[in-house]
């Protein structure tokens, strides 16, 4: 890489941590010339990386799946025993969460604030509801699936037994660590779905 890319890179970087710093912080809606600001960036250096909030909290939030490793989540949708694919799954799930969980909180509640933060946390959903449609598909095909639950059926109890309001609530409201509270929802999301013999 020459200098000069080295340098774009930097400040594309330097800006999206700026976001990040700021969103953590709080679930205000976010402002171009606010962020640019605490990026120590002009607005137009700012325009030249990211056209938009939209383009910046995409920009965001593929550094935060960057840092928690989000292959890691790829590869235990493969597992070949479907039930270990669905514990492994929630615990590199939960394992994004618990890596910057400040930032997962407020980029969820700003997308109740401000509109443009709502297209990145529909991509975000679902490509979790893909995740969980297939490992559904996977326990049912296994005949893993609790008796008497659909496929669908399956997927609606593993979305509300995986949000991330639920391990938060764990963490925050009754003040377990994150690895209780992912241990918590696996173990239901697993008694939940799956059959017991």
């Amino acid at each position: 890489m020459t200098a000069r890319a080295d340098a774009v890179t930097r400040t594309r970087q330097q800006i999206i941590e700026a976001a990040a710093e700021r969103v953590r912080a709080s679930a205000e809606p976010l402002a171009m010339a606010d962020i640019a600001a605490h990026a120590g960036v002009s607005r137009a250096t700012l325009y030249r990386h990211f056209a938009s909030v939209t383009d910046l909290l995409d920009a965001m939030a593929a550094d935060l799946l960057a840092r928690a490793d989000f292959g890691k989540l790829l590869s235990a949708l493969e597992a070949p025993d479907p039930v270990q694919a669905l514990r492994q799954v929630i615990i590199a799930g939960t394992g994004i969460w618990a890596t910057d969980t400040a930032l997962v909180r407020n980029l969820l509640a700003l997308a109740r604030a401000q509109p443009a933060a709502v297209p990145v946390i529909e991509r975000l959903e679902l490509g979790r509801v893909a995740a969980l449609e297939r490992l559904a598909g996977r326990l049912h095909q296994a005949g893993h699936l609790r008796d008497g639950l659909t496929r669908p059926g399956a997927v609606d109890l593993l979305l509300v037994i995986t949000a991330f309001a639920a391990w938060d609530e764990l963490c925050t409201g009754r003040n377990r660590s994150p690895a209780a509270a992912t241990a918590a929802i696996t173990g239901l999301a697993v008694r939940a779905v799956v059959t017991s013999d």
